[in-house]
């Protein structure tokens, strides 16, 4: 966890500062937005699992929640740690961290297995209509489904399933399994200075900016699909594609895992 500088680095020596609450207060909410922004923090992983999983403005929401809290919890417990025992602080943060990256990774792995397993399973419907009608009513139902079935079958694996709940929450904590340094020195210098409830608001402020930076990425990309669908409907070979976009989606999420565990596993050599 290095040191911070910038925006952040203002907000450390705010806190340290006397009668600057509110402003402290403001700037974690502002700085917890920025934060978010930043390379990092799972935003393109997000991003695809919502494509991935045909997520819904809700689970956009529930996403920037889950790794918000995730976030500030995990946070809390380290810095409580940090200061509380002597073994823990030895290990060196850049270990510390370096093992959390190594678990978010291996959880978004799993994600993106499910989801790979989901979408390949679902784009095996077969639509099997027998879309001959044979009905004899004469009228020729030739209908040319190749138009239709693919609208069926973008509708169909729009239905949500237990097991993408599952998986939002999962990514959702790894997301914020790895604290800032802002974040963490906030937290360590609260508890040794008795500030520590100042300390665990202005982190709680930090993780609401992040929600809602997430959440804005993630309602972003849901809309974007939504009108990529819509242009899709004047072509089929671009209703093809678009209904394959989840199964893309499904695996960048699993190779971006794999990206992760490769750079957690290169950082604790």
């Amino acid at each position: 966890m290095d040191g911070t500088t910038g925006v952040e680095g203002a907000l450390v020596r705010m806190f340290d500062s006397e009668g600057y609450q509110l402003l402290a207060a403001l700037l974690a909410l502002g700085v917890g937005a920025l934060h978010a922004v930043a390379p990092g923090h799972g935003k393109s992983i997000t991003a695809a699992y919502l494509v991935g999983a045909r997520g819904t403005y809700k689970d956009a929401a529930g996403l920037g929640l889950v790794v918000a809290g995730m976030h500030s919890f995990s946070a809390v417990i380290l810095a409580s740690a940090w200061v509380a025992l002597d073994a823990f602080a030895g290990l060196g943060t850049e270990n510390v961290t370096g093992v959390l990256q190594l678990l978010a990774g291996v959880v978004v792995v799993g994600v993106g297995i499910g989801l790979v397993r989901r979408r390949r399973g679902g784009h095996g419907h077969g639509h099997g209509h027998g879309h001959g009608h044979g009905h004899g009513h004469g009228h020729g139902h030739g209908h040319g489904h190749g138009h239709v079935d693919v609208l069926e079958a973008v509708e169909q694996d729009a239905s949500p399933s237990p097991w993408s709940r599952r998986g939002m929450v999962a990514l959702g904590l790894s997301g914020g399994l790895v604290p800032s340094p802002t974040v963490f020195l906030i937290l360590v210098t609260g508890l040794l200075t008795g500030r520590t409830a100042f300390a665990v608001v202005l982190v709680l402020l930090f993780g609401i900016g992040m929600a809602v930076t997430l959440t804005l990425v993630g309602a972003v990309t849901i809309r974007g699909v939504q009108l990529a669908g819509r242009v899709s409907r004047s072509s089929v070979a671009l209703e093809r594609a678009h209904a394959l976009l989840p199964v893309a989606a499904a695996w960048t999420v699993l190779a971006l895992g794999c990206v992760y565990v490769g750079l957690a596993v290169l950082a604790l050599r």
